[in-house]
């Protein structure tokens, strides 16, 4: 056995990871980035939406919504960097499409990178599931935002 690996027979990483090292125009400082599905302006999910952030308390200021179809793909360091948040709500986004190998919880509070992070179905689909929005408020929005119970808010 050669004390040098050899390198020529390792695979290579796929183009579809290409995604998680380039530049991309990042959201500015915010305490909160939602990532969701992409809805229509003026829509029930969008109305939805603003709702529920006005029920935990936030002004759209301290938010900054970001649209991600099932297909895309960002790279949660840059996000991180730009955006800076204290929590990070999925809505209908996976883990994985931030380039994150990590377990979420639905519906609950999960610590990942020193940041709080909730994680639900879709906003199209909690409209049709108001057991799964319930469990959100319950659950999650409300002991993070509300009561303060958990996170720094």
């Amino acid at each position: 056995m050669s004390e040098f690996p050899n390198i020529i027979d390792t695979p290579v990483i796929p183009n579809d990871q290409d995604v998680f090292w380039e530049a991309k125009a990042l959201p500015q400082p915010a305490d909160v980035l939602v990532l969701s599905q992409p809805y229509e302006p003026t829509s029930k999910e969008e109305t939805q939406l603003h709702n529920m952030l006005k029920a935990c308390q936030l002004d759209l200021r301290q938010c900054h919504i970001l649209h991600l179809d099932t297909t895309d793909s960002l790279a949660w360091h840059q996000l991180r960097d730009a955006a800076q948040p204290k929590a990070v709500l999925l809505l209908g986004i996976l883990p994985q499409q931030l380039g994150i190998s990590a377990m979420l919880r639905l519906f609950t509070p999960n610590k990942f990178d020193e940041r709080v992070w909730i994680a639900a179905p879709s906003l199209g689909d909690m409209e049709t599931q108001p057991d799964a929005k319930k469990q959100l408020w319950l659950n999650g929005l409300k002991p993070v935002f509300v009561d303060k119970s958990i996170g720094n808010f």
